[in-house]
């Protein structure tokens, strides 16, 4: 597998983990977090090291609402801006 496929999957596999994050956010009591949660974002955090942020717009909406997309960019010290105004809008 070449250099750039490779950074295909694995951009791939990290927008499906933002997805799953969400379900696993929606599957907790309450809509809180959980365990879970916190496994995915460990593997959020690993791959947007190697490929870089997803961009937000390809985020669901209450990831970047409740600001869980902001913070997990801000510990790995990755600037990331959500026009929050395009947000509300959707």
């Amino acid at each position: 597998m070449n250099d750039a496929r490779l950074h295909e999957v694995a951009r791939e596999e990290l927008a499906f983990l933002w997805d799953d994050l969400h379900d696993a956010q929606c599957s907790a009591a309450g809509d809180q977090w959980s365990m879970a949660c916190d496994r995915l974002v460990e593997r959020i955090k690993a791959l947007t090291q190697l490929v870089g942020p997803t961009p937000w717009d390809e985020v669901q909406i209450p990831l970047l609402v409740n600001g869980v997309y902001q913070r997990i960019h801000d510990e790995l010290g990755i600037p990331v801006t959500v026009d929050m105004d395009r947000v509300a809008r959707a």
